[in-house]
């Protein structure tokens, strides 16, 4: 018995710090930075991680609050620490660039894989970089391309792109330049510019049934 009210508690306590959040999320959704921050700021002290995501948000870009990397750090780091995927994500990327944080790898490599394992896109592209460059850890291609393919079957354009580079030089798969280039036109196709250059220069050396083949493969690739 004593458990099952445990449970309800948590589970209510849940519902509602969740709720609490509703008004805070709108006004930042709005531009109301001031109330959004009014509101939040003691939901994020509190230990609710959304508020705390939205905390980082808001001091990384100074809107409600003067701009201040390293409490946006504090932010993410607290709501990381809860399992909330998007602040690791961001937590991750601080602490590969040294962003309010001192810079760490293996801390960024650890944040960002926690989120990638949990299917956050941008942080299975960035986790697959770090592999492909030996970043926090040894250079692993077929590990780098693995991730990159997940996020490239999310729609992440950047990911796309990664994952036909790879495809192009034979990094960690087998060289495919159908496969290259039906990347690079899928992700170009969502606005990434350097993808656009890429197609264009393999493009210039594939046959016209090559280009036919990758016309038509990527019309079955995923956009966001």
């Amino acid at each position: 018995m004593f458990r099952l009210v445990l449970v309800l508690f948590y589970l209510s306590f849940s519902f509602h710090a969740q709720a609490d959040t509703s008004v805070g999320l709108e006004a930042y959704k709005n531009g109301e930075y001031k109330i959004a921050t009014s509101e939040l700021f003691p939901l994020a002290k509190q230990g609710n991680s959304v508020a705390q995501l939205y905390m980082g948000h808001i001091y990384r870009e100074g809107q409600g609050k003067p701009l201040d990397y390293k409490q946006s750090a504090y932010w993410y780091l607290q709501a990381a620490k809860q399992g909330n995927v998007k602040a690791q994500s961001f937590i991750g990327l601080y602490f590969a660039d040294g962003i309010g944080v001192k810079q760490d790898l293996q801390l960024a490599s650890h944040w960002l894989e926690l989120a990638a394992e949990a299917g956050d896109p941008a942080a299975q592209n960035s986790f697959a970089s770090m592999l492909k460059n030996g970043l926090g850890q040894k250079t692993d291609y077929s590990k780098a391309a693995i991730w990159y393919e997940k996020a490239a079957q999310q729609g992440h354009p950047i990911a796309q792109r990664n994952l036909g580079r790879l495809y192009e030089k034979g990094r960690g798969v087998t060289a495919n330049t159908i496969r290259a280039y039906a990347w690079f036109k899928v992700a170009s196709e969502q606005g990434n510019t350097y993808s656009t250059q890429d197609m264009r220069q393999l493009r210039a050396k594939m046959t016209e049934i090559q280009i036919q083949s990758g016309d038509e493969l990527a019309k079955t690739l995923p956009k966001r």
